[in-house]
């Protein structure tokens, strides 16, 4: 999918209020690190991905909860 397309989307789920609450988006991100082999020669480059949308969601979350 494009990048274009993933926004779109992702902006049309968001306004449907399908998205993730931020612990959930985070539980789920753990499950997908889970998931992932520990011996595949993309493990550490996939999981870091992975913790750094985690990181973004940490980061959105307590900018919501500060600025209240």
């Amino acid at each position: 999918m494009e990048k274009t397309k993933v926004l779109a989307t992702t902006i049309e789920m968001a306004r449907a209020g399908l998205g993730f609450t931020p612990a959930d988006a985070l539980d789920r991100i753990a499950e997908l690190i889970a998931e992932e082999d520990a011996q595949s020669p993309f493990y550490d480059s996939r999981v870091e991905r992975l913790l750094r949308l985690g990181a973004c969601i940490w980061s959105l979350r307590r900018d919501i909860v500060v600025t209240r």
